[in-house]
């Protein structure tokens, strides 16, 4: 099982968000940064903005849900902050998770699949 450990300190979400890398898109921000671990650091990061808590805690869960589908195909050794944007509050799941599959793979966060597939 791929390592996906859970980014909590608020140290480090300022860390990523003053040093990391950022991509964009419709429905998410993701800011990504080099960690040294062998371990993959997730933080999520939902607004107020979205509307209120049972809102806001079904998109993080979305969001949460999204990344564990695609946890295998994502390198680690880096800590990422994926921040919901408005339009997610709306958004159907599929649609979250091509949109973080999209930031994930923009951002060159994704495994090569081919070498691994070839090895197997």
């Amino acid at each position: 099982m791929i390592g996906i450990e859970r980014l909590l300190r608020p140290a480090d979400f300022q860390r990523l968000y003053r040093e990391g890398e950022v991509v964009r898109n419709e429905l998410i921000v993701l800011h990504y940064l080099a960690n040294g671990q062998e371990v993959c650091r997730v933080g999520y990061s939902v607004s107020k903005k979205l509307g209120n808590a049972v809102v806001r805690n079904r998109v993080k869960r979305r969001l949460r849900e999204s990344v564990r589908s695609v946890a295998k195909e994502i390198r680690p050794g880096h800590d990422l902050i994926l921040s919901a944007r408005v339009r997610c509050r709306s958004a159907e799941y599929r649609d979250i998770l091509a949109a973080v599959v999209n930031v994930v793979t923009r951002g060159g966060l994704r495994r090569d699949t081919t070498i691994e597939e070839v090895g197997d």
